[in-house]
């Protein structure tokens, strides 16, 4: 960088004499001498302020001053320092908190030389700075047998992984879109272990959609992590999330509990190559870890103005960021994820991002995203409907864009069947279990799917013992004892246990847990959802009595996904769908998208994977797609919100241009949210054990176990249908657990239905009566 490269002033009509403009270089030099006389002379007594500061002589003072005054304009110096200055003002933040612990800097008052501190300091800062683990050394990738031994014969998209050219300089975006079973997560992987053996990354953090996701994601990583880097390095691997607490292997995983950097690792202990205690000591330390998965959220975060943005831009420097499931990113994230994805770029950072499959309006703007970092014109190819598996590789200079092979294996063809009334749900359901198959029925609303679980109990389809009910509104507790079942029952490796077996469930199997049902039903939902949930109807391949096969063919019935949606009309109302199903209608309010997903299956017939991938997406979501007049006022208002949203995200996103300042955004609202969705309300469940508030859960963290989350306005609507701690025991409760009286809400649970409460129901409030 040349100093002579910045004008400080130009002339601007001035009539004084000189030059058109006037260096920076030279500007700051000016400032400063002025500053070096103002104390010579003591101007305002300004030499008077600094001997207070403890500088005596009058030299020292005024050069002490000039040079500070040097430095007033480097923000405007060089763009490369307003970049960097985010992560000089987070290694300022790490400085701080490290110099604040009175572990290794006591308090002291007695007086002394200032000269004497200081070397009393530096010998306490390098003992103190053993605090932060060393860096890890990457590993040489020698092939795929180096993270994935167990690998014989690499997929179509994993062999792409291992052939692409990585070795351009700059940022880099990949885009893999494939079907399940295509061995995406590992494709990625591959491509970030080249990418950090090449000295492109450090490190790389895999953020999904959900904390369960993200779970699910850190027992894969936890068999494949290290490997990543030299044996004689110390890595650590991080969950970050806000629930991480709560999932056992994690905490099992955490070494040097004292925080003391150089503790040997515990062999006794089965996870001690696990995760270093300081960076799991806070979520807005996590992403400093070499390895980080979790929620997309907590990487959003760094390009939004939430307090220590600059410690989780720290940590995402010199990593590859990797993002999971991005389809299913609503207007609101897709454009935090855009700024993301721009920031990484413009740092020089590779993102790769895995999808199922994208519509060709979300490709173009997540490369419009990366050209916007790397400042140049890059434009996504437009893709046909047979153009699937599909990866994309974008760089500084070229977009490289390729068709993927499908192995037999994966290619899925799933039935389209239609049911028209809940009644004959049931009956299905019904048919089902007389045949000793294990059947779903996904529902879009928790209260329907309640009502029909317990129709079900009334009806004696099916025994209780054999009938299990799952959504959203469970505590953690409950929900995690239900995962483990549906696991059991429904998983990779049930067997004989799995006939006749019934579960009723929301949204919340459709990502994080791998089941595979003989059968399902579904409610209708957009196109995208109905593809994700169908990867769930014979998932894996099976003999006639339900025990997994490693191949051959399935010997169950041709998989038919079957959809209760309303009878179909060619001509729709704007009620279509609230008339037949008043609770989806509410949850999936773009009804004109609805009825676009119903006309392509009814014209398929199949889902076809991954031949029909690309057009049944593009024919719901492409933006020629021709919408019936009865859906013209939803429509307007779906695509207003659309537009809306993400003008509202864009705002929310931080603007990195002049730097750690002030100016970095144009409004600081109270509150922000990586995520746009209805205010939602915690809620505790506890029991009154002889006049004791004690957790509803029992074990280790109780009161975290014990804690749910609901949308505030089902909360307003059902509070009063519950009875609630208050008074002295809330405030006793509050400062127990350091919560705030005026917005803690604590419910009283018993084993009476009535208390709104069921192990087995949820959440429930008036419909336990």
């Amino acid at each position: 960088m040349s100093i002579y490269h910045y004008w400080g002033k130009s002339r601007r009509g001035e009539t004084d004499g000189g030059d058109d403009y006037h260096l920076l270089c030279w500007h700051s030099l000016d400032v400063a001498a002025v500053g070096y006389w103002m104390v010579i002379n003591n101007i305002y007594f300004i030499d008077h302020y600094l001997k207070k500061l403890g500088i005596q002589d009058k030299e020292q003072a005024a050069q002490f001053f000039a040079w500070i005054l040097c430095w007033h304009d480097i923000g405007k110096f060089a763009h490369s320092f307003q970049q960097l200055s985010w992560f000089i003002s987070a290694a300022v933040v790490l400085a701080d908190w490290t110099g604040s612990a009175s572990r290794y800097f006591p308090r002291t008052a007695e007086k002394m030389p200032v000269d004497t501190y200081w070397q009393q300091a530096l010998a306490k800062a390098q003992t103190a700075i053993t605090l932060f683990p060393s860096a890890a050394n990457v590993s040489a990738f020698t092939g795929i047998e180096t993270l994935f031994p167990f690998i014989q014969h690499p997929t179509p998209l994993q062999q792409k992984a291992l052939e692409l050219d990585i070795n351009v300089d700059g940022a880099q975006l990949f885009i893999l879109e494939d079907v399940t079973g295509a061995g995406k997560t590992e494709a990625a992987l591959i491509l970030a272990h080249r990418l950090m053996a090449a000295g492109k990354a450090q490190g790389l953090y895999f953020g999904l959609p959900t904390m369960a996701t993200a779970n699910a994601m850190f027992e894969r990583m936890a068999n494949t992590w290290l490997a990543l880097y030299q044996p004689d390095s110390r890595p650590s691997l991080i969950l970050a999330h806000s629930a991480r607490r709560l999932m056992d292997r994690f905490n099992q995983s955490i070494w040097s509990v004292t925080l003391s950097g150089t503790e040997e690792p515990d062999e006794a202990q089965p996870y001690s190559q696990g995760c270093a205690a300081w960076f799991a000591d806070s979520n807005k330390k996590a992403l400093l870890a070499e390895v980080g998965v979790g929620t997309l959220d907590q990487a959003m975060m760094a390009v939004m103005p939430f307090k220590h943005n600059n410690l989780r831009l720290l940590g995402l420097s010199n990593k590859i960021l990797l993002a999971d499931e991005i389809h299913a990113c609503d207007a609101w994230m897709s454009r935090i994820l855009e700024g993301l994805i721009e920031r990484q770029a413009s740092n020089g950072n590779a993102t790769i991002l895995l999808s199922a499959t994208l519509s060709q309006q979300q490709r173009d703007k997540l490369v419009a995203a990366f050209s916007r970092g790397v400042r140049r014109s890059v434009q996504a190819p437009l893709l046909g409907h047979d153009d699937y598996p599909w990866l994309t590789q974008v760089t500084q200079t070229e977009l490289i864009s390729q068709r993927v092979d499908t192995r037999k294996e994966v290619e899925r063809c799933v039935d389209i069947g239609w049911l028209h009334s809940e009644e004959a749900c049931l009956e299905r359901i019904g048919e089902a279990v007389e045949k000793g198959n294990c059947i779903a029925w996904i529902r879009n609303s928790v209260d329907d799917a309640i009502r029909i679980y317990r129709q079900l109990q009334l009806s004696k389809v099916v025994a209780t013992e054999n009938l299990l009910l799952f959504h959203s509104r469970f505590a953690f507790h409950d929900r995690q004892r239900i995962e483990s079942q549906t696991l059991n029952l429904f998983g990779k490796q049930s067997g004989a246990q799995r006939a006749g077996k019934v579960i009723i469930a929301t949204q919340v199997i459709e990502q994080s847990l791998d089941i595979d049902c003989d059968e399902m039903i579904s409610d209708l939902a957009p196109v995208d959802l109905l593809i994700q949930r169908a990867g769930r109807l014979q998932r894996h391949i099976r003999d006639r009595n339900g025990l997994v096969k490693k191949s051959g063919q399935d010997e169950r019935e041709t998989p038919v996904l079957r959809i209760l949606a309303p009878e179909w009309d060619d001509a729709p109302r704007e009620n279509w769908l609230s008339s037949a199903m008043r609770n989806s209608a509410y949850v999936y309010p773009d009804h004109g998208r609805m009825w676009l997903t119903q006309r392509i299956l009814r014209e398929q017939g199949t889902i076809r994977m991954p031949q029909s991938a690309r057009l049944l997406i593009e024919s719901v979501y492409g933006e020629d797609v021709n919408m019936p007049v009865g859906f013209a006022k939803t429509e307007q208002l779906q695509e207003g919100k659309f537009y809306c949203d993400r003008a509202f995200a864009g705002q929310m996103l931080l603007n990195f241009a002049p730097g750690y300042c002030a100016e970095i955004s144009d409004s600081l609202p109270e509150k922000m949210s990586t995520r746009l969705a209805e205010e939602s309300v915690t809620l505790w469940l506890a029991k009154i054990v002889d006049s004791v508030v004690t957790p509803y859960a029992s074990g280790e963290h109780a009161w975290e176990m014990s804690v749910l989350r609901v949308r505030q306005s089902w909360w307003n609507k059902h509070k009063d249908e519950f009875e609630k701690l208050d008074g002295e025991p809330l405030r006793k409760w509050c400062a127990q657990q350091h919560q705030d009286k005026d917005f803690a809400t604590v419910i009283v649970v018993t084993d009476f239905a009535a208390c709104g409460y069921s192990a087995n129901e949820g959440l429930i409030g008036m419909m336990g009566e």
